[in-house]
Formats: C-alpha cells, sequence, structure tokens
C-alpha cells in the first residue's frame, strides 16, 4: 500500500481507502471480513456517513475496529441528511443537529476525534451560516476533528466552499465518465486540500461486471439511469476497456489508476461489496496508468469525455 497526505492537513491517508454506504443495512450484514481484509491490505481510510443504514454502518466499523489503536485508522463520516420515517430525506446541516449527530458518530465510532468531518451533500444556503463554520473552526482548534470538508457534486461549490471557510476536504464523483473535478484539480495543492472521490466506478458500469443482461431491466440503477443512458455508459466503457485494462490490470483497477495517476491530492474510496471485490479495488494501490495511456483516454471521442457528466 502506498499512502498520500490528504491536503495539508497532515493526515496519511491509504491511496485506496473504502466507502462503506449501506454497510450494516439490509444485504451488507457479514461483511467484517471484508474490512480486516482491507486493513490487514494496509487500508486505514474509511468514509462512511452517520445515516448510512440508520447508523448501522458507523457501528460496524467501530466494532470491527475496536482493537485498532486509533492512530491506524483515518475516520471520515458526514452529517447533514436525515432519513424521514417514510423513506425520504431532508437536509438538516444547522449547528444544534451536526453537534448532535457528532456525539452520536464519536459513540458509534468508538472514538474521540472524527479525522475528517464532512457535510453530506448540503444545501449551498449553508456558506451563509456563520455559526456552523465557527463551531466547525472551534471543534478543528479543539481536535475534536481534524479536517472538515464538503461532499458535493459541482466544481463551483467546492471553490465557494474553499473561500469562505478552513475546510480543507472534498468529496466528488470522480472518474473517466464524469470528469467535472479536473476544473478544480489545480486549486486542491495550491489551497491544501485532499478530495476523496466517491462514485470512482461510474456506479458499477467501470466493472467487469456490466453487460446489456446486467444489471437487469429492473435495477435500481437502470431504472435511475434510464435505458439510453445505460446503453450509452456501456459503449464507452466498451471504449475505454482496452486502455484501462492494458497491463493485466482488471477494468475496475483501471479505473482506479486513472484516478491515482490524474491526481497525487485525490483518494478513490471504491464501496465494499465482498471479500472478492475488497482484492481487486485496493490491489489498484500502486497501479498507474502511462503518459500515452492517460492521453489515448483524453482523445476517446474527439476529446469529448473530459466534458461527459454521468451521475452517479
Amino acid at each position: 500500500m502506498r499512502y498520500r497526505l490528504f491536503g495539508n492537513t497532515g493526515i496519511s491517508v491509504s491511496e485506496v481507502g473504502v466507502g462503506c454506504g449501506p454497510l450494516g443495512g439490509p444485504g451488507k450484514t457479514g461483511l467484517e471480513p471484508a474490512l480486516r481484509r482491507a486493513f490487514d491490505l494496509g487500508v486505514n481510510l474509511f468514509d462512511t456517513a452517520d445515516m448510512y443504514a440508520g447508523g448501522a454502518s458507523e457501528d460496524t466499523l467501530g466494532r470491527v475496529f475496536a482493537d485498532v489503536p486509533r492512530d491506524k485508522i483515518v475516520w471520515a463520516t458526514k452529517f447533514g441528511t436525515v432519513r424521514e420515517a417514510g423513506g425520504g430525506y431532508h437536509k438538516d446541516v444547522s449547528v444544534g443537529h451536526m453537534k448532535q449527530m457528532f456525539e452520536q458518530s464519536l459513540r458509534r465510532l468508538r472514538t474521540d476525534h472524527v479525522d475528517i468531518y464532512q457535510l453530506h451533500n448540503p444545501p449551498m444556503t449553508c456558506l451563509d451560516d456563520d455559526a456552523l463554520w465557527r463551531e466547525l473552526d472551534r471543534m478543528l482548534d479543539a481536535g475534536k476533528i481534524r479536517c472538515y470538508g464538503l461532499s458535493i457534486d459541482l466544481a463551483k461549490s467546492a471553490t465557494a466552499f474553499l473561500d469562505r471557510t478552513r475546510g480543507r476536504g472534498l468529496q466528488m464523483v470522480f472518474n473517466p465518465l464524469n470528469q467535472e473535478p479536473r476544473a478544480i484539480l489545480g486549486e486542491l495543492a495550491t489551497r491544501g486540500v485532499g478530495m476523496l472521490v466517491k462514485v470512482p466506478m461510474a456506479g458499477g458500469a467501470l466493472t467487469d461486471r456490466f453487460s446489456p443482461d446486467w444489471p437487469p431491466v429492473g435495477d435500481e440503477r437502470r431504472q435511475r439511469w434510464g435505458e439510453k443512458n445505460f446503453a450509452e455508459r456501456l459503449r464507452l466503457v466498451n471504449a475505454l476497456r482496452p486502455i484501462l485494462c492494458g497491463n493485466g490490470r482488471m477494468l475496475a483497477q483501471g479505473a482506479l489508476a486513472w484516478l491515482l495517476t490524474i491526481s497525487p491530492h485525490v483518494i478513490p474510496i471504491p464501496g465494499i461489496s465482498s471479500l472478492a471485490r475488497i482484492e481487486e479495488t485496493v490491489g489498484a494501490a500502486g497501479m498507474r496508468l502511462s503518459d500515452a495511456e492517460m492521453k489515448a483516454i483524453d482523445e476517446l471521442e474527439g476529446g469529448g469525455l473530459k466534458d461527459l457528466r454521468f451521475g452517479w
């Protein structure tokens, strides 16, 4: 495993982390061996949120790593998305809600501090809430958090956040089919910012599992994307495949290697799904694409991949 500094925070993170979205929820139990295997392979960064699986994601992580020295783990968690009883969601990034949820996250993760604390896709009106940033700054100065940041979708929102606050963490969708964050890669170094990369495999499209017949038509992703969008993803992945799979790489490893090559300040956090997948994705650590391979990807579709914005 190789490690990278997360911006100018002094936090050293494995260059491939693990996203723990629905961990502990329905159909996502029994993944403890995969978590421990990731750790044994050198992963120290685990990303979660207070609302994932109703708190079960944080609780599972805290339980699985209860015997690991605290300085060997980097906890990244989020607040601000609230699950409603009827299954919907709303946003609450108020100071009162944040303080309440922070204490719950500490309890579930079995820790006294959080390394990277993130607002979870908040409304950007939050930038006008000076009380929120004062409280996060206080927590930063007190050592309750080592860094705070924003999980968002648009580069312009990232720039506004960095201009307004002391936060130096970002989390964005970034992969060969959604290159919107390239617009701010230069700012990561000059501002001392680290970026966690969510959805690094384009919702599963950049894996060897996808085909015209899988996932099935009724799958939530195909319904969300629409059949035309799904077919276009497959077409573009087939164009990318010979490049990403060069030098014996699996397709998912190639997608991660593309991210690791494009900037030393980004850290992909592929989601946890099985022990076999953990071995594959963590195995991308240390992989890089050659200059020729990076150039070939940039030239695909007449250079048009840079303008794609395929969502998660």
